[in-house]
């Protein structure tokens, strides 16, 4: 059995699934994968749900994580861990988490534990009947060597909305820009304040300039939780359209990823739109700095920014 402790909304799920989905393909064609989404429930009223379901994404089982005893132990210690690093060293927080599940893996991995918070690790399978995964494995490298598979099990069960089939004709035929910009509980949330941060119009104004640079042509889509606030605060070129703002998740996912070209948000919803778009010539513009204390390149912590990305400042 493979589980997985499932945290966040769909961008987070998909990385997440990704991640178990190519060490069951590398290692244990054989076993099932088993989903533990019962913090994912916890905060329902928040809107969190499991959103795997609207896609063609493998059977998996739906439950509660069982550890075993030495799994209990070892994940027991690395909470006592991140309890004292937490409270002694909040600022330098996740750095030092980073350091300190680098340094345990080869020993968690033997017991069947595999826990990584941030940048990549090369997981090895183990003798254990149960494999167990914690964290947000945000690094294609966990992932890269099944993206055939991610692009066809990413795709929603249903058909095109008939709302959005105008829409769909207009970004299949023009050089179409996807605009994501996040806003939602990045700004609402005031805890979430103190890591996330929200990119600025200043940003997206200069991201927009670079890509009229880069594409000439080229016609902007943008897609948002909060498409009013956009309409009323942002500026964009003359003709660009709006998603409704009111699309289910994988609807607007769909739409985002049959875009041509991507101006991206510091969001794993954002990073999925364009990781699955289906041009291989695609532009990518992203942040530079993907939240309030991540930046590339910096001492290996984040590893979600690819190779093909043009970076900016927000």
């Amino acid at each position: 059995m493979i589980s997985k402790h499932m945290i966040g909304r769909l961008g987070n799920q998909m990385f997440q699934y990704a991640a178990v989905r190519a060490f069951q393909e590398k290692y244990r064609k054989n076993d099932e994968i088993l989903l533990d989404f019962s913090e994912v429930y916890q905060r329902a009223n928040e809107g969190f749900n499991e959103e795997l379901r609207y896609f063609n994404v493998k059977p998996f089982k739906i439950g509660k994580m069982k550890l075993s005893f030495p799994q209990k132990i070892a994940n027991l210690k690395l909470n006592i861990i991140k309890f004292y690093y937490l409270k002694k060293d909040p600022k330098n927080y996740a750095k030092k988490m980073y350091e300190v599940e680098k340094k345990l893996q080869p020993k968690m991995n033997k017991k069947g534990l595999y826990s990584f918070r941030l940048g990549y690790y090369d997981f090895k399978d183990c003798n254990c009947e149960n494999c167990c995964f914690f964290g947000t494995f945000e690094s294609a490298k966990y992932f890269d060597e099944i993206k055939d598979i991610l692009m066809e099990e990413f795709t929603p069960k249903y058909g095109i909305l008939e709302h959005n089939k105008e829409l769909y004709k207009e970004i299949e035929k023009t050089e179409s820009v996807c605009v994501t910009i996040r806003r939602g509980d990045f700004v609402s949330v005031p805890e979430n304040k103190k890591d996330l941060y929200v990119c600025t119009p200043e940003y997206f104004e200069r991201a927009i300039k670079l890509m009229q640079e880069k594409v000439p042509k080229a016609k902007f889509f943008v897609f948002s939780d909060d498409v009013e606030w956009c309409k009323n605060n942002m500026k964009f070129p003359k003709g660009t359209m709006y998603e409704s703002g009111t699309d289910p998740v994988w609807e607007k996912l769909r739409m985002m990823y049959s875009c041509k070209h991507y101006i991206i948000s510091n969001s794993t919803f954002s990073y999925w739109a364009q990781y699955l778009s289906r041009n291989d010539k695609k532009i990518v513009i992203a942040p530079k700095r993907w939240g309030n204390n991540l930046y590339k390149n910096e001492d290996e912590l984040i590893d979600i920014y690819q190779d093909n990305w043009t970076l900016i400042d927000n």
